[in-house]
């Protein structure tokens, strides 16, 4: 659980400057758009490798400030099903990132954001296990905005030699590893998200964020607007109750919950950085986690763009498994961790 800091002056007297954001109806999803086969994105890779058999792929010598806009919704499909795409050695200039950004909708911004179109991330020098050490867990981000955050982009300019790494769990698959008696449960369960203690945190050390706390709720499990894949949308960071279940209930549920995703390592890929790597997730079906310690935090520094995408929703009836999925013959499948129908002369 995350903990307050104590309500001090500062943060009592303290008034954000902007409002709410509130809830609109996107654009189509870009990834509708895609060819479901891919063929034009990754026919331009000279490799496609799948980082683990649940997600995350690496798509070798494809330039993202070269693609075509095909290209660029096949783009969104794979990681809609894949959950985050690697790439490495890119050229892509801060404007580049933008106007890719753009392609997939109106771009969002983080309530601490400083510069309205990206986040700059960089490493943390403090004791994560620390009382109150807010951005320590597992977290998709800002899931308590009406509209949370669906494609993400974060490009990393300066790494240090070893350490930063990032670690993305996929939800769907999460949901996938239940038994159908928590499955069952889950589907009726309301997840309130709160972004009160990161208020608090922000400005008890010294920060202004532009826009008040929140509190949202939004289903426990979420169906993927395009996939109609069944996904846990549990926050660690975020999440502070479960609506329909009494106080005891809830906090031991969302023990198990953090408990599950925490032990998912067969569901999870970890990613070493590198200067001029990029990961662009689906922000809708993946938890992601910095990985604290040990290392110059100077050296780490990244731009993260990132649009809204639709409000959280559950379509019980229509929706699918990600075992489900993958028998019906959709998504990518895996030979020794490489698309199998990949050319061999690339």
């Amino acid at each position: 659980m995350v903990h307050h800091l104590p309500l001090t002056d500062q943060v009592l007297n303290y008034k954000a400057p902007h409002p709410l954001v509130e809830e609109f109806t996107p654009a189509r999803d870009r990834a509708f758009f895609a060819d479901p086969e891919k063929k034009a994105l990754l026919s331009a890779a000279k490799e496609v490798r799948h980082l683990t058999p649940y997600t995350g792929t690496e798509l070798v010598g494809v330039q993202l400030n070269q693609l075509t806009p095909e290209q660029r919704d096949e783009l969104a499909l794979l990681a809609a099903e894949r959950c985050v795409v690697f790439f490495r050695e890119q050229e892509m200039t801060i404007d580049e990132q933008y106007e890719l950004t753009k392609h997939y909708g109106i771009q969002d911004r983080d309530p601490n954001q400083t510069d309205p179109r990206h986040v700059t991330i960089i490493g943390r020098d403090y004791d994560t296990r620390g009382y109150a050490a807010y951005g320590a867990d597992y977290h998709s981000d800002h899931s308590m905005e009406l509209n949370p955050p669906a494609y993400t982009m974060l490009n990393m300019l300066r790494t240090p030699p070893s350490g930063g790494d990032t670690i993305f769990t996929s939800q769907p698959a999460l949901y996938d590893k239940l038994s159908p008696t928590f499955q069952h449960l889950f589907n009726h369960l309301h997840a309130v998200h709160s972004s009160e203690h990161s208020f608090i945190n922000a400005v008890a050390n010294g920060g202004a964020p532009f826009r008040p706390p929140v509190r949202r709720t939004h289903p426990l499990v979420r169906t993927h607007p395009v996939t109609k894949q069944k996904s846990i949308f549990y926050n660690p960071t975020f999440v502070i109750h479960l609506e329909e279940l009494k106080g005891q209930e809830a906090i031991h549920t969302l023990n198990f919950l953090r408990e599950h995703l925490h032990a998912a390592d067969d569901l999870t890929v970890r990613w070493k950085w590198e200067p001029r790597s990029v990961a662009f997730w689906d922000n809708r079906v993946v938890a992601h986690r910095a990985l604290p310690g040990g290392y110059d935090v100077s050296m780490r520094e990244g731009k993260r763009t990132a649009v809204f995408g639709e409000r959280p929703f559950f379509d019980e009836v229509g929706a699918v498994t990600l075992s489900e999925y993958n028998k019906a013959g959709k998504g990518l499948p895996v030979t020794n961790g490489v698309h199998k129908h990949q050319p061999e002369n690339l």
